[in-house]
């Protein structure tokens, strides 16, 4: 947050962070989405008060549960019924602020708070409330919190702000140790990579090119066509190179799934849950646009986006269709190759999108586990029978409902498939699915992704 900025236009950024969370609430739709409202009540924005904005809803957002937990103490008796949802979201992001974040000016930031306090509502206890409120939150101190907090699953939630139900559940599975790692993981920034598009472009031109934009990268490893992007003077969205379209903005975990379905030119891929392409456009490079590709979902918006991306990137061998696969499939003919990148909790995507964290229950968890198993085996009815004809099924998910769960669940009603060995591994396996791999944040340095590669017995 950049404290230099005079109090108009830091009061400004922290009202719009308020706007665009509650907007974020009451339509149910991701902080990414959320944030393009922002031309609707500004006139203009500069690129660095965009990015102020846009941290602040985050850094809110991934603080959620704990910064709740510090405004009910003080408002339990208010919050029912007389604290608008505005106003509780200027609560969140003014309580951010003062106990989460370390380079903000107090007393510049108290002064905001309290005319945004002011201004925003009528009762006289209220507003008493309001101004004592901020003045201790300056004395607040996260590890004395911590310390009165006596369940362990619940002290790990409030000092990683997770979901307890959810670090319950990976202690069991995962034990203690492991539980931490991903926790921590999850609340660090993770490296941008960058999928070059070797089908359009030579390899050494786009290196040559992101040189001269001052980005500094590193050849991956494991991936051919993938680069660690290091260091940058511009952001990556903004770069000439970016609006070229000479790669795509990727992470590792995901485009590593794409090789280990290993599309061959010419081959016939079902992509059964596609939207929004980044998968899609993978395989039909890998394939050199050689193949055919079927591309499925279910959902308008998203496979819309992936049509702009096919037709951007100039694919032919991609067929996007609006269909929901739950329904079945009736399709003449059979795949070589099938990809069930299925719909899930997210999980393994908390360090990018920390409003997943919020959006998912247990509940909702094992709802999603039936999903993704009537995807799995109605997608597996057409895979071609031939000892090359392989399916991947993939989650971006580390709770093993949705992924173990559903694996051995699909095994033991299809007898007549097996795991198959995966041509990359660099995650970690069980010994119940030694052939099947998990990408943990915290040892990858991507995001968490499970992924079964599965064929004819």
């Amino acid at each position: 947050m950049n404290t230099n900025a005079d109090s108009i236009s830091f009061q400004t950024i922290i009202e719009s962070a308020a706007i665009i969370i509650t907007y974020y609430e009451e339509n149910q739709v991701s902080l990414r989405s959320a944030m393009k409202i922002i031309p609707t009540f500004l006139e203009s924005v500069t690129p660095e008060t965009y990015s102020q904005i846009h941290a602040l809803v985050f850094e809110t957002v991934r603080h959620q549960n704990v910064l709740n937990r510090i405004i009910h103490l003080n408002f339990q008796r208010f919050l029912a019924d007389k604290i608008p949802k505005k106003l509780h979201n200027l609560l969140r992001v003014l309580t951010y602020l003062l106990t989460m974040s370390s380079d903000v000016e107090n007393d510049h930031l108290l002064e905001i708070a309290h005319l945004i306090t002011l201004n925003s509502i009528d009762d006289p206890n209220l507003v008493h409330l309001l101004r004592n409120y901020v003045e201790d939150l300056r004395n607040w101190d996260l590890s004395s919190f911590i310390k009165t907090i006596d369940d362990p699953a619940e002290k790990l939630a409030v000092q990683f702000f997770h979901p307890t139900w959810l670090i319950r559940d990976w202690i069991n599975y995962y034990g203690l140790e492991t539980t931490k790692r991903i926790l921590e993981s999850n609340n660090l920034i993770k490296p941008v990579y960058l999928r070059l598009d070797l089908m359009n472009h030579d390899k050494m031109d786009i290196i040559e090119q992101l040189r001269e934009e001052e980005v500094e990268i590193e050849q991956d490893k494991h991936l051919f066509d993938v680069v660690k992007v290091l260091s940058w003077k511009i952001p990556v969205p903004r770069l000439p190179s970016f609006v070229k379209g000479l790669y795509y903005i990727q992470d590792k975990g995901s485009a590593l799934i794409s090789h280990i379905l290993d599309p061959q030119n010419g081959e016939v891929v079902l992509d059964a849950c596609a939207a929004p392409g980044g998968k899609t456009l993978h395989i039909a490079a890998l394939q050199q646009d050689s193949g055919t590709i079927i591309a499925l979902d279910n959902h308008f918006r998203r496979l819309t986006e992936m049509v702009t991306k096919v037709n951007t990137f100039k694919m032919k061998s991609i067929s996007p269709i609006l269909y929901d696969l739950r329904l079945g499939l009736k399709f003449r003919i059979k795949f070589d190759k099938i990809l069930v990148d299925a719909p899930c909790s997210g999980s393994g995507t908390f360090a990018s999108r920390p409003d997943a964290k919020w959006r998912v229950d247990r509940h909702q968890t094992k709802w999603l586990s039936q999903l993704q198993y009537s995807l799995l085996s109605n997608a597996s009815i057409v895979l071609r029978n031939t000892p090359t004809a392989s399916l991947v099924y993939a989650t971006c998910s580390l709770h093993p409902i949705e992924n173990e769960g559903v694996v051995k669940q699909f095994l033991e009603n299809h007898p007549d498939f097996v795991l198959q060995p995966q041509k990359i591994f660099i995650g970690t396996s069980s010994p119940e699915f030694p052939l099947a791999q998990r990408l943990f944040p915290h040892l990858t340095q991507t995001e968490g992704f499970s992924i079964f590669k599965l064929g004819w017995n």
